[in-house]
């Protein structure tokens, strides 16, 4: 699949990820960050969002309901939702200490598809990924109607697969410690209705999970599975870093 390197992270530091074309400056050891392109996956929308003062509505829920929608902060205004926190308008994520800089897909100024939405009990898709050595590489979800298990695979170009199992937790809730793979992305924002009207000003969250790959080996296919499970799932995005012997080899090619 088709990906690039954040604008964000380029030496100048600007944040900007409007344009798919790869960085061409160089990449110092800890801005080697990839958005994974995972846009043929994504088939659904559960965030309001609005464009020149016009609102661009969700089309579902998070959940299998009508009462679990996300907003922006832009959007709230143009729907007259209520008082609540919101999502930010630009959903793109500095990096900080837990992640690197993390681009979404949900204010896209087209309207188009948000996140990979899975209402069926169980379900397995796939994404490719650069094929490169990586030294962190994470997922993004959100699950509503209680928890998703899940399990995801890793599979390397020497034909080893790493495998992986664990339990998305309720985008109500906080990540449990015992797990220290989860993360909270951004969090303690509110929700909406499919009419626009707020529904719960605060209390939920994103959560990011890290797959800990090898940083050996290079890496060709991600494929997630979601398990036996009554909740509805929304993936939203991966992201990676790339260890460094493979962000030396980006960097050379794209001078």
């Amino acid at each position: 699949m088709k990906f690039f390197l954040p604008a964000s992270l380029c030496a100048a530091m600007v944040l900007s990820l409007l344009s798919p074309t790869p960085c061409a400056m160089a990449q110092t050891a800890s801005s080697a960050a990839v958005q994974i392109d995972v846009s043929s996956l994504l088939n659904d929308r559960v965030v309001f969002t609005a464009q020149g003062g016009q609102l661009q509505p969700a089309l579902h829920a998070l959940d299998a309901g009508d009462a679990s929608v996300l907003i922006t902060k832009g959007a709230v205004a143009v729907a007259q939702s209520g008082e609540l926190t919101a999502l930010p308008d630009n959903d793109l994520f500095a990096a900080n200490d837990r992640h690197p800089a993390i681009k979404l897909h949900y204010a896209r100024a087209d309207g188009g598809m948000q996140v990979r939405r899975t209402t069926a009990r169980t379900e397995t898709y796939s994404f490719d990924v650069p094929n490169q050595r990586y030294r962190r590489l994470q997922l993004f979800f959100a699950s509503a109607q209680g928890e998703t298990p899940l399990a995801v695979q890793l599979y390397y170009a020497d034909g080893t697969i790493g495998k992986r199992t664990t339990t998305v937790p309720d985008f109500y809730f906080l990540p449990k410690q015992e797990d220290p793979r989860w993360f909270v992305l951004t969090g303690d924002f509110g929700k909406v209705n499919l009419a626009g009207k707020m529904t719960e000003a605060t209390h939920h969250y994103l959560h990011g999970f890290d797959l800990n790959p090898d940083p050996t080996k290079k890496l060709l296919k991600v494929e997630i599975v979601k398990q036996d499970s009554g909740s509805v799932l929304n993936f939203f995005a991966a992201t990676g870093l790339i260890a460094e012997s493979g962000r030396a080899k980006i960097h050379k090619s794209h001078r």
